[in-house]
C-alpha cells in the first residue's frame, strides 16, 4: 500500500496493463470459438452438397409420360407451320419444282416472254401501265443476270407473276409499278446470314433503274439465321375493292407471302375549268353576241361517289432456314 502511494502513476499503469491483456484474451478466445462453429457449419454444408449431387432423382411414370406427350405436340405443330411456310397447292408447287436456268440467256428470254405476257393480262383487264413497262425487271432489258444471281432472279420473277396475275384480277385503274430487293451475291448472303450489316447502296449504283427498294427493317420477318425473305412492292391506282380483292388473294396464302404493310394516297383530281374567250374575236372586237347553246341538264351525282386512291403494299415471301441439327447429350 506503501509503495502504491509512494508511485501512484506506476501502479495505475501496471493495473490498466493487466486488464488491456484480460480483454485481449477474451477476444481471441472468441473468435477463436466462432472460427470453429464456422468451420463446422462450412464442412457440414460441404457434405450435404456432395450429397445431393451423388443424387440421380428418377421421375416418375406419369410426369415422363406428360413430358413426351408435350414434346410430341410441339413437334407436330412445328411440321405444321413448316409445311404452311411453304405454301400449298399447285402455285407452290410450281415454285418449288419450276427447273431453273443455267445460262444467264435462257433467263433474259424468259423475262421477255414474263413482260409479253403481263402487258397481255395488263390490257385483257383493262389495267393502264407504262408502255415501256418491265415489271421490275428494267435491269435485265438487254442481257440476263449473273450467273450467281440466276436462282434469285428466276424466283422473283416466278413470284412477281404471281403477284400481277392477282392484281389483274383485282382490276385497278393503272398499275404505277413494281419494285424487288436487290438480288445478293454469295458473300452479301453469308455476310447476311452471320449478322452482320450489309453497307447501303450509292445512288449511282441504282442510278437509271426502277427495280429496287430497301424494306424498313423494323418491319421486315427477316431474322438471320432463322427466317429469310424477299420484299416486293406493288403500287397502283385502284378503288378500295381492288385493294380488297388483292388482299384476300394473298391471304390464301398459295404462296408464303406476308402483308408488310399498306400505304394510302388520296388520288387528286384535276379541276376542269371552260377555256377563256380569246381577245382576237369577233365578239369581242365588234360586240357581236356570241350565239348561246343550250346547257345540258346536270347527270344526277351517286349517292356513293367512286374514289380513287394511290396504294401500295409491301409484300414478303418467308424462307425458312435450315437450322443445322444438334444431337442432345445426356447429362451426367
Amino acid at each position: 500500500m506503501a509503495s502504491f502511494k509512494s508511485h501512484p502513476v506506476y501502479y495505475t499503469l501496471l493495473g490498466i496493463l493487466g486488464l488491456t491483456v484480460a480483454a485481449a484474451g477474451w477476444g481471441i478466445y472468441n473468435r477463436h470459438a466462432v472460427a470453429e462453429r464456422n468451420a463446422s457449419q462450412l464442412a457440414q454444408k460441404r457434405s450435404e452438397l456432395d450429397a445431393l449431387q451423388r443424387v440421380t432423382p428418377a421421375p416418375t411414370e406419369a410426369s415422363k409420360a406428360a413430358v413426351e406427350a408435350d414434346l410430341r405436340r410441339t413437334e407436330a405443330a412445328l411440321v405444321t407451320m413448316r409445311e404452311e411456310l411453304k405454301g400449298r397447292g399447285p402455285v407452290a408447287e410450281r415454285l418449288r419444282k419450276t427447273p431453273v436456268p443455267s445460262q444467264p440467256t435462257e433467263v433474259f428470254f424468259n423475262l421477255e416472254t414474263f413482260v409479253e405476257k403481263m402487258r397481255q393480262k395488263a390490257q385483257a383487264a383493262e389495267v393502264k401501265v407504262k408502255p415501256d413497262e418491265r415489271f421490275g425487271f428494267y435491269t435485265y432489258s438487254r442481257s440476263g443476270p449473273d450467273r450467281d444471281l440466276i436462282p434469285q432472279v428466276f424466283r422473283q420473277r416466278l413470284v412477281a407473276e404471281y403477284l400481277l396475275n392477282a392484281l389483274f384480277d383485282a382490276r385497278p385503274s393503272e398499275l404505277l409499278a413494281l419494285h424487288r430487293e436487290r438480288p445478293l451475291t454469295k458473300a452479301e448472303q453469308d455476310a447476311l446470314a452471320a449478322g452482320q450489316k450489309l453497307p447501303t447502296q450509292s445512288s449511282a449504283a441504282t442510278q437509271g433503274t426502277t427495280d429496287f427498294f430497301e424494306i424498313d427493317p423494323r418491319i421486315s420477318a427477316r431474322v438471320p439465321g432463322f427466317v429469310g425473305a424477299t420484299a416486293f412492292r406493288l403500287t397502283f391506282i385502284s378503288e378500295t375493292n381492288s385493294l380488297r380483292s388483292l388482299l384476300n388473294k394473298l391471304a390464301t396464302f398459295e404462296l408464303p407471302l406476308v402483308v408488310r404493310g399498306v400505304e394510302v394516297e388520296p388520288v387528286v383530281k384535276a379541276s376542269s375549268t371552260a377555256p377563256a374567250p380569246q381577245a382576237n374575236t369577233l365578239s369581242s372586237i365588234f360586240g357581236t353576241p356570241t350565239p348561246t347553246v343550250p346547257a345540258e341538264p346536270a347527270k344526277p351525282k351517286p349517292l356513293v361517289e367512286k374514289v380513287l386512291s394511290k396504294f401500295t403494299v409491301t409484300v414478303e415471301l418467308i424462307d425458312l432456314v435450315e437450322a443445322p441439327a444438334i444431337e442432345a447429350t445426356p447429362t451426367t
